[in-house]
């Protein structure tokens, strides 16, 4: 792995980056910080940390002295909501939230207005308010020292504009990266613009970075973009985060247990049909219920949380909130099995969940519900666990059997095929990255 003394100069747009706490932050971070081995002096240019949410200074503790942050003020365009749902609601309307056959006519088209009012405000997204300020600070930065490269992290989409207005105004070579795909909103006229605007920057952009051989495929099926334009970057881990880990709390999950724990936001739809096959499971067999333990640790989704808070599941799952980074770590290493939830088709197909790697790299089994994609690929190409069908109650069952069966043999800490693992690395990553940086300024703006 080379290593060389930081001497380019890198812009980084992102709006998600420590101390606040998002799914994103990680790969923002971790990139950021390793890049300066490899040639690069990254300015990150981000919003004020006065967003409010959950928060992990400790993050920015990981990066160098050389990394320099600039933050900048940032209108929330969707500051407007609350107050005015509070003032709907307090004139009768608005009050059946969920069952949409049961909404009262004047309840369906109050949110049918909400709906046409963000379509038309929150373009491309409700960061746009962002916008304005990243780019006069942007430009301040650009006259004020050269840089060779501006690199911009999506999501959300506010960094990708911004992106896109500073290549067109200055001509700096750019780097779009689409952590997540760009899925088209529901109202026809939107669906045609988003799917105008984003022809168009990747048209601009020097080069494309995506997560996954899937998604880049589909940039270059569905835009024609030329394969020596994308490339691939997974998401990844911290060596350093585990070299550091320390034991396992003992106090973190009661004892006695088999554990299988899910961390971060669980997406709506996403669980497929695991705790109906979980329900069945309890039914059949009546020791499950003192002997495992469901741990979502994170945000559930609706259907959890109506799982959780029924009379058949509610000794088995246990709800906990966001923990920091580290205390997740730990809970990872004290569960017999990781649950992973990805069972949409458009997530599985063209997107892998970040926590995924973190799980590769803590080596205990790992439970996927997902289709074919990114994380069955990692799943079964690390020999890490069980990919099953989010329909496929039956394969849960038996999956959940052979976790109750060997999960309590503490079998050691570690992955199946480490030479697999590691190259989800985040400094090889950031080597990758810095290759690509290298790439477009050899190629010319």
């Amino acid at each position: 792995m080379k290593q060389v003394t930081a001497r380019k100069r890198v812009l980084v747009i992102a709006f998600d980056f420590p101390p606040r706490r998002t799914s994103a932050v990680y790969r923002n971070t971790h990139l950021t910080k390793y890049l300066v081995q490899f040639g690069w002096q990254p300015t990150v240019l981000t919003v004020t940390t006065k967003l409010g949410g959950v928060e992990e200074p400790e993050l920015l503790e990981c990066l160098p002295s050389e990394v320099r942050i600039e933050r900048t003020r940032y209108l929330p365009v969707s500051g407007w909501e609350d107050s005015t749902a509070k003032a709907i609601r307090t004139a009768g309307a608005l009050q059946s939230r969920y069952d949409e056959t049961k909404q009262p006519l004047l309840d369906r088209w109050v949110r049918s207005a909400g709906d046409l009012v963000r379509s038309c405000l929150y373009f491309p997204d409700d960061t746009v308010g962002w916008v304005p300020f990243g780019l006069a600070r942007a430009a301040r930065l650009i006259r004020e020292e050269r840089y060779e490269v501006v690199y911009t992290m999506s999501p959300p989409r506010s960094a990708t504009v911004l992106g896109l207005l500073l290549k067109l105004f200055f001509g700096i070579p750019w780097v779009l990266e689409f952590q997540d795909p760009w899925y088209p909103p529901n109202r026809p006229w939107r669906r045609r613009f988003e799917h105008w605007l984003q022809a168009f920057m990747l048209r601009k952009a020097n080069a494309v970075v995506v997560m996954t051989e899937q998604h880049k495929e589909d940039f270059h099926q569905s835009f024609h973009v030329p394969l020596q334009k994308l490339a691939v970057v997974r998401n990844g881990f911290d060596e350093e985060d585990f070299n550091f880990c320390t034991p396992p709390d003992k106090d973190l999950f009661p004892p006695g247990y088999i554990h299988l724990s899910h961390f971060g936001t669980v997406y709506s739809d996403s669980t497929g049909q695991f705790f109906a096959a979980l329900s069945e499971f309890v039914r059949e067999y009546q020791d499950v219920r003192r002997r495992l333990r469901i741990n979502i640790i994170g945000y559930p989704d609706k259907a959890i949380l109506a799982y959780a808070n029924d009379g058949e599941l509610r000794e088995v799952i246990k709800l906990y909130t966001f923990v920091p980074h580290h205390k997740a770590l730990q809970a990872m290493r004290a569960s017999h099995c990781l649950l992973l939830f990805w069972g949409r088709r458009d997530f599985s197909r063209l997107a892998v969940a970040g926590k995924t790697y973190e799980y590769l790299r803590i080596g205990r089994p790992i439970l996927a519900v997902t289709y074919e994609g990114g994380v069955k690929e990692l799943v079964e190409g690390a020999g890490a666990g069980w990919v099953v069908q989010p329909e496929d109650t039956e394969a849960m069952k038996e999956v959940l059997k052979s976790v109750l069966n060997e999960g309590a043999t503490n079998a050691p800490l570690g992955p199946r095929h480490p030479e697999f693992v590691e190259q989800f690395r985040w400094d090889r990553l950031a080597e990758e990255l810095a290759s690509v940086f290298d790439s477009v300024l050899s190629h010319g703006a």
